[in-house]
């Protein structure tokens, strides 16, 4: 029998070959990451050199399903208002409060909060999704945020001024017995957090700091006879005053622009930091129409300069006290409001949207059912009348 003969393969040979994996080139991968690079720095750039066609964008999404008309107004509130009637913005919801009631309406015009008043002239202030609506010379006041009341309180004395400031702290100038004036801090659910009382001078008003941790009232005292005005700082973790800053003129009103307290007075907008520091924006004479505090890194003020022909005119001022732009006015204003980089001016024929360099926006024509103007950060306006509110989408 023939013997079968087995011949063995080359093992280098005949061993399996393992199976390498395909992997993406490095190159692939280095061009999408440059793709992705480019992507981001054309959005940076885009959101850098031109900010309103940003905020434009988003209007456009925040408000795709609202119906508009050919001018770009939304029609969205209904409510019942009169010549008494004070209005603010809250994060979309619009507050509308009179001596007789507080209605606040949603974003789509839903009333979601009302209640029947017997009171007299009624004051609003609003920021950052907060308002307080008080009696002027009364007691009680409503602290509201774009859903409804958060709480109502009653003061111990008569209210003369509330300034409502960033994440819903807000100030209350009252009077109190053994004091000439006192003003006590709340935060946003209506809890107190800090009272001042002075034995020694008049406060008029007084604000919270944009960072919460400092507290402004403008006092009037005498020196040698003459009335003079300044602020008072005090830090709300105690007692002692931070700085008494001397301001030119008695204080209209009392806010917080970019960083540092704004005292409107009848002689200039005076901006201190929390030291005391003083940087002044005077009117040269000039006397003041109308202010707006509401800008991030301006203010907005209208004047009126009799001595040169009645000549009017429209400015927006730094906190270093400088003029960004000015121009001049001709038609009447019958309101302006500031909010984030933008300042609507409700002249009596159109509504002008501004930057901040006072370059328009946006103009609007048909505005003669209007009354008051609320800016909004996103550069939308409510367009206030005295019983129908419309919102403007540039």
């Amino acid at each position: 029998m023939e013997q079968m003969k087995f011949e063995m393969g080359d093992p280098q040979q005949e061993a399996p070959k393992r199976i390498k994996k395909k992997t993406a080139p490095r190159r692939t991968l280095r061009v999408l990451l440059a793709v992705v690079a480019l992507v981001l720095a054309a959005v940076a750039a885009f959101v850098l050199l031109d900010r309103t066609a940003f905020d434009g964008l988003r209007r456009s999404i925040a408000y795709m399903q609202a119906e508009k008309d050919e001018s770009g107004c939304a029609k969205l509130y209904q409510y019942n208002g009169d010549g008494t009637s004070v209005y603010a913005d809250l994060d979309g919801s619009l507050l509308v409060a009179s001596g007789k009631e507080i209605t606040l309406l949603d974003a789509k015009g839903n009333a979601v909060y009302h209640t029947a008043l017997q009171v007299g002239q009624v004051a609003v202030t609003a920021e950052d999704g907060f308002a307080v609506v008080y009696e002027i010379g009364g007691k009680s006041l409503h602290l509201l945020d774009s859903k409804g009341l958060v709480k109502e309180m009653t003061m111990e004395g008569e209210i003369f001024s509330v300034e409502m400031g960033a994440g819903g702290k807000f100030a209350v100038t009252l009077k109190k017995t053994g004091y000439k004036t006192a003003v006590s801090v709340y935060n946003g659910k209506g809890e107190p957090l800090y009272e001042f009382s002075s034995a020694q001078k008049y406060l008029m008003t007084a604000a919270v700091s944009e960072n919460g941790k400092y507290m402004a009232a403008a006092a009037m005292g005498q020196d040698s006879g003459t009335f003079v005005s300044s602020l008072q700082i005090y830090k709300l973790t105690s007692d002692a005053q931070q700085a008494d800053a001397s301001v030119d003129g008695g204080v209209y009103e009392l806010g917080a622009v970019d960083g540092r307290f704004c005292a409107v007075t009848d002689k200039a907008l005076c901006f201190v930091k929390n030291d005391g520091a003083v940087t002044e924006y005077s009117y040269q004479g000039a006397t003041l129409s109308r202010c707006s505090l509401g800008g991030g890194k301006f203010a907005a003020v209208l004047l009126e300069n009799y001595s040169s022909g009645g000549l009017t005119h429209l400015a927006t001022v730094n906190t270093a006290g400088e003029e960004i732009a000015s121009l001049a006015v001709e038609s009447e204003v019958l309101d302006l409001s500031a909010a984030g980089r933008y300042l609507a001016v409700l002249y009596s024929n159109r509504l002008v949207i501004y930057d901040q360099k006072l370059q328009p926006c946006a103009v609007l024509e048909d505005v003669s059912s209007a009354r008051r103007v609320l800016m909004r950060a996103d550069g939308s306006a409510v367009l206030v009348g005295t019983n129908a509110a419309s919102l403007y989408l540039p």
